[in-house]
């Protein structure tokens, strides 16, 4: 048992051709009873086992480290199935107040009758009466969602004159009349940018023209535009006369419309509000000042932009012009 092992091994000689074998020890490798049974083969054998080994592992710890990690999901939910909401009378006519009523809810989107307001409760206003589609969309953790409902308004709302600042100057929220002033530059025609003065009345044509300077416009908080000539009115030549005062009834029946009547009107908002009076024969100032041309027959519409609303003790005063085209023609009244 005490007795040492044997065994053998080759190198090179560089002197030899021949191998040299060299005794050593199987113990100072370790290898047991293998290397006695395999010699120099056995010692390759194990050594490639070895290496083997290292490198699976070395994979099965690199795998290891790679295997993908399970975290912990958050369930953040689902958006809601349905989207609900009430509607309710305001007390206040035409006017509802529209209630979110879907649950886990944070943000509110609403539309109707053309409007749009966030929050989850809004009150929504109708001007006319008929059927209104509301939309609600709802924002959750888990998405957004929309559910919409149908309103029926019975009644048009009660008119309300200050909500427009144009209808209020206009008709003092019941009805004002109104006149040329009779004032230099009344009717006053230019370029477009008003730079220049092509032709304006004078002061001394206020008694020349007694019958343009006499004309009325009546403007109703429902409206309507009463246009009055007194009788009479001042004629032009494409009207067949030479510039003259002239019985109203005197105007060729194509004509006519431009007499005395009752007409409509429309206030149009924006930057610059208009103006429009509709109806044949409609206008104000000289019937031939209409939009894109100076006119020869009577028009359904005419509409003028409004570029100034003055109150002032001696009389409101409203300025208003119209693009004929080839200039503008602007006209001041005064209310009386």
């Amino acid at each position: 048992m005490g007795k040492k092992l044997r065994s053998w091994s080759f190198r090179a000689d560089p002197y030899r051709r021949t191998p040299v074998r060299r005794p050593y020890l199987a113990a100072e490798l370790g290898f047991g009873n293998t290397i006695r049974r395999k010699g120099y083969m056995g010692k390759k054998l194990i050594i490639m086992q070895n290496s083997l080994l290292c490198f699976f592992f070395a994979m099965a710890v690199l795998f290891t480290a790679c295997a993908p990690q399970q975290d912990d999901k958050i369930d953040i939910g689902l958006p809601p199935e349905n989207v609900t909401f009430s509607i309710e009378p305001s007390g206040t006519p035409n006017t509802y107040v529209l209630k979110n009523t879907t649950q886990g809810t944070f943000l509110y989107a609403w539309e109707y009758g053309g409007n749009t307001s966030t929050g989850e409760m809004v009150e929504a206003y109708f001007a006319t009466k008929g059927d209104y589609e509301i939309k609600l969309t709802v924002f959750t953790k888990g998405g957004s969602a929309t559910g919409s409902q149908v309103l029926n308004v019975p009644q048009d709302a009660p008119f309300n004159c200050t909500l427009s600042p144009v209808l209020e100057f206009l008709t003092n929220c019941n009805q004002k009349t109104w006149k040329l002033n009779p004032a230099m530059g009344a009717l006053f025609v230019g370029p477009a940018d008003g730079s220049q003065v092509w032709w304006q009345n004078s002061a001394g044509d206020v008694d020349v023209r007694p019958c343009a300077f006499n004309d009325e416009w009546t403007f109703t908080k429902d409206g309507a535009m009463i246009y009055d000539t007194k009788g009479d009115m001042w004629a032009e030549d494409y009207m067949g006369f030479s510039f003259m005062c002239i019985d109203e009834t005197q105007l060729a029946p194509a004509l006519a419309p431009w007499a005395s009547g009752t007409h409509g009107f429309t206030i149009l908002p924006g930057a610059v509000p208009q103006l429009m009076v509709s109806g044949l024969g409609a206008y104000i100032g000289l019937p031939k000042a209409a939009n894109g041309a100076e006119v020869t027959v009577p028009q359904t519409s005419v509409t003028y932009d409004i570029t100034k609303m003055q109150k002032a003790a001696s009389g409101d005063l409203l300025e208003i012009q119209v693009n004929f085209g080839g200039g503008i023609w602007r006209f001041t009244l005064i209310a009386i």
